[in-house]
C-alpha cells in the first residue's frame, strides 16, 4: 500500500501472510491506513487476511477430520498453542487495540470478532475486554445494538474476575448482567459440591479428596476460604444486580410520572379560564363548565 502495489500484489500478499498469521504479533497488524480514510488502521486489510487464514485452517481439517469435528474440538477444549486459538487471541488484542477509534462502525467489529469460532477461544475475557472498550468509546450506540454486540460473548466461558467486572459494569446490558450472575452461581455450586458431600447414614457434611480419604486440617482449610470468597463475591454481584434493578425502575416510576403530569396539565393549563356556554336561561351553563374542568384536572 506504501509502495502503491497493484491489486493482484495485494492480495498474493495478503494470502502468504494469511497462511502464517499465528505467527503474527498485535505490532505487525496495526498497520496505518493510508491518506483519507474512516479509520486509523486498515481492519478491512487484517479482515481479509483473516478470511485467508480461515480457509487455510478449513482445507488442514478437511484433510485431517479426526482433529476437528463439525466446528468443535474433539477433546472439548482448545490448546493454546494451537493455531486457531494462537489467532484468536490475536484477533481479540487486536479488537481491543482499535475499538478506542470513534470511526469503527459496528458492523465491522461485528464480522471481525464472530470470524474466530466459539471454540478456539478458552476463555472469553479478551473478546470482553474488546466490547467493552467499544462500548466505551462508542456510547452513543443504542440497546439494540448492544445487545447485538453482547451475544458474541460467551457468559459461561469469562473468567471469575472477568465475571466480577461484567456483573458491575453499566455499559452492558442488563440480561447479560443477568447471565453472567446465574453462571456464576452455578460455577460456585459446582464448585461446593465438587468438594463437599453429604454421607448418607452419618447426615453430616464431609470433606474428602479425590483419592476418597479424608483431606489434612491445612487443606480443609484452603478449601473453606476459597469456597468463602467465592460467597461473598456472588453476594456482591447479586447486591449490584439489586440496585442496578432498583435504579431502573426507580428511573422509569420517575418519567411516567412526568409524562402523566403533562398530560394532566395540556387537558386543563393552570391559569386559564373555562369558557362559558350560552346562557339558557336558567343559570346553569357556566356551572357545567367549570365541572367539567374539575373532572379533567381530577382524572
Amino acid at each position: 500500500m506504501v509502495l502503491h502495489a497493484s491489486p493482484s500484489c495485494r492480495e498474493n500478499l495478503e494470502m502468504k501472510v494469511g497462511a502464517q498469521l499465528d505467527q503474527a504479533s498485535l505490532v505487525d497488524l496495526l498497520m496505518p491506513n493510508m491518506g483519507y480514510t474512516e479509520t486509523r488502521f486498515n481492519v478491512d486489510c487484517v479482515q481479509r487476511i483473516l478470511d485467508h487464514f480461515m480457509l487455510v485452517q478449513q482445507a488442514a481439517a478437511l484433510a485431517t477430520p479426526c482433529m476437528v469435528e463439525e466446528g468443535q474440538l474433539r477433546n472439548g477444549s482448545a490448546d493454546p498453542l494451537t493455531p486457531m486459538t494462537m489467532v484468536a487471541s490475536l484477533i481479540d488484542g487486536y479488537l481491543a487495540e482499535v475499538a478506542s477509534d470513534v470511526n469503527f462502525k459496528l458492523p465491522k467489529f461485528e464480522v471481525l470478532a464472530a470470524t474466530i469460532p466459539d471454540y478456539a477461544r478458552p476463555l472469553d475475557d479478551g473478546l470482553y475486554h474488546a466490547i467493552d472498550v467499544y462500548m466505551k468509546a462508542h456510547h452513543w450506540i443504542t440497546d439494540n445494538e448492544r445487545e447485538q454486540l453482547c451475544k458474541l460473548i460467551n457468559c459461561q466461558k469469562l473468567s471469575l474476575e472477568a465475571s466480577t467486572h461484567a456483573a458491575q459494569n453499566e455499559r452492558l446490558p442488563l440480561r447479560v448482567i443477568v447471565q453472567v450472575l446465574f453462571f456464576e452461581q452455578l460455577r460456585l455450586r459446582t464448585s461446593i459440591s465438587g468438594w463437599f458431600f453429604v454421607t448418607d447414614t452419618g447426615g453430616g457434611g464431609v470433606l474428602k479428596n479425590g483419592d476418597g480419604d479424608s483431606d489434612g486440617d491445612g487443606d480443609g482449610d484452603d478449601v473453606k476460604h476459597r469456597v468463602s470468597e467465592l460467597e461473598k463475591d456472588c453476594s456482591s454481584m447479586k447486591e449490584e444486580m439489586r440496585k442496578l434493578i432498583k435504579a431502573k425502575t426507580s428511573w422509569r416510576n420517575f418519567t411516567r410520572r412526568l409524562g402523566f403530569n403533562r398530560k394532566s396539565n395540556s387537558c386543563c393549563p393552570k391559569g386559564s379560564k373555562p369558557t362559558a356556554a350560552p346562557s339558557s336561561g336558567t343559570g346553569t351553563g357556566t356551572g357545567t363548565t367549570q365541572h367539567n374542568c374539575e373532572n379533567i384536572e381530577v382524572s
